[in-house]
């Protein structure tokens, strides 16, 4: 391992070495660390770990992925996850956890971008930029996943870089008061970026209520975004949505230039589907005192089709195509979600 100083803020240290029995060529690895500034609610140095599936290309977006327990950690190292990667030729950021320094922080990141967090992933992508020769880095386009308080962060980030931002999935989006989902405020470049935003029915901290009336919220201005329940999951189990979630991205790249992530189209409702829920509350309350509940009947329809909503269904977004539509109908259908094992 060598270690290259970058600034008096930043140290960084630069390996790489292959994953060869996970992909079909060798990956290249870089990691860094960056300090925060006084005025900022971040407890010590915040560390990122870069994956660039084909280092000899030119990386046309990154992932930011938040490392929230194994579970969204070997997301990283998927070998569908890095296929997937490679082929759009993106970058796997997985951002390690950095704990506020405040009281009301309860040793978690703050999950206002503003705070701390925002300047330091953009320094963390300015490093990898020098470090790796890839200088793109510093401006291209991003995706992020946050599962549980990384939830309202990325959609938070989303805002903080809305020129760059591509796409967002929340899982299990919810946070203590007042930083919870239902307190993200979007502005109007940032509604018109497409949100994935997945729940749990057995889901005892951040539920299902407000994460759906979030969705709700701005689903009713116009954002092209999809809300789906894994029913009996808890909370936990982001993997388990792996491929629809791949699904659901792929789409939404083509739909935003495919190769090249040129800034958002305007997307019609006339175009794509639109996908629609019935419901029953179950017995569980999460931690905001709400019943949570299953998803008891799911259907799609050619938007193109109907106008508005159906009588006695419940809205669940837009699907930019039929594959999608398919994969969402399938998942949201099935019965019971079990945890599946870690390797």
């Amino acid at each position: 391992m060598t270690l290259v100083r970058i600034s008096s803020l930043a140290l960084l240290s630069l390996f790489a070495f292959s994953l060869s029995a996970l992909c079909e060529s060798p990956v290249t690895r870089y990691q860094t660390s960056v300090d925060p500034l006084p005025n900022e609610d971040i407890a010590s140095s915040c560390h990122y770990e870069l994956i660039i599936p084909k280092s000899k290309q030119e990386v046309a977006g990154v992932w930011v992925i938040f490392d929230r327990g194994r579970d969204v950690h070997e997301l990283s190292t998927d070998e569908k996850v890095l296929a997937f990667a490679r082929h759009f030729r993106i970058a796997l950021l997985l951002h390690e956890h950095c704990p506020g320094k405040e009281p009301e922080d309860h040793n978690d990141m703050n999950m206002d971008p503003s705070r701390g967090v925002g300047r330091a992933l953009s320094a963390a992508l300015d490093q990898f930029a020098s470090a790796s020769h890839h200088r793109e880095l510093a401006n291209t386009r991003l995706l992020f996943l946050g599962f549980s308080g990384a939830g309202p962060l990325s959609a938070r980030l989303v805002n903080y870089f809305h020129q760059r931002a591509v796409a967002a999935v929340l899982s299990a989006p919810g946070h203590y008061k007042p930083l919870g989902i239902d307190t993200v405020d979007l502005n109007a470049e940032s509604l018109m970026v497409p949100q994935l935003i997945i729940v749990g029915s057995d889901d005892a901290v951040s539920g299902t209520a407000l994460p759906y009336l979030y969705f709700k919220k701005y689903r009713d201005r116009g954002a092209h975004w999809s809300f789906v329940v894994q029913n009996g999951s808890p909370h936990c189990c982001t993997a388990n949505a792996r491929d629809l979630i791949l699904d659901w991205l792929e789409a939404v790249l083509k739909e935003d230039g495919m190769r090249q992530l040129q800034a958002p189209p305007e997307m019609g409702h006339n175009r794509g589907w639109l996908a629609f829920i019935k419901t029953q509350q179950t017995e569980i309350t999460d931690s905001f005192h709400l019943k949570t509940f299953k998803v008891t009947e799911a259907r799609i329809e050619r938007a193109s089709s109907i106008n508005g909503f159906l009588a006695e269904w419940e809205p669940a977004g837009w699907l930019p195509n039929h594959t999608v539509a398919k994969a969402w109908l399938s998942f949201a259908r099935q019965r019971h979600h079990p945890i599946l094992p870690l390797h």
